[in-house]
């Protein structure tokens, strides 16, 4: 199954966002930067992927699981779907 939503560009741009971050960490480590310093930007790319994951999940929920339960397309399967998922995210 497809990205639901029309976001795409939008979640292309956060992606680039955190791969900016994640390259930003390996320089940090490459440049042996203070401890601290590395773990605040560990906790922003952490949290820029929650926030993402978050998004996409929201548009999931919105576009694909509304659609099929509407359709009443594989209910029960989509609602364990969307509860493994959402036990993966509130760990």
């Amino acid at each position: 199954m497809a990205l639901c939503g029309e976001e795409h560009p939008k979640v292309i741009a956060r992606i680039n966002r955190i791969e900016g971050q994640v390259r930003g960490l390996k320089k940090m480590v490459e440049e042996d930067r203070n401890c601290m310093q590395v773990l605040k930007q560990i906790a922003a790319a952490s949290g820029a992927l929650r926030s993402l994951g978050a998004v996409i999940l929201e548009d999931h929920l919105k576009g694909c699981v509304a659609t099929a339960m509407l359709n009443e397309e594989n209910e029960s399967e989509l609602i364990t779907e969307v509860i493994e998922i959402f036990n993966k995210f509130s760990r």
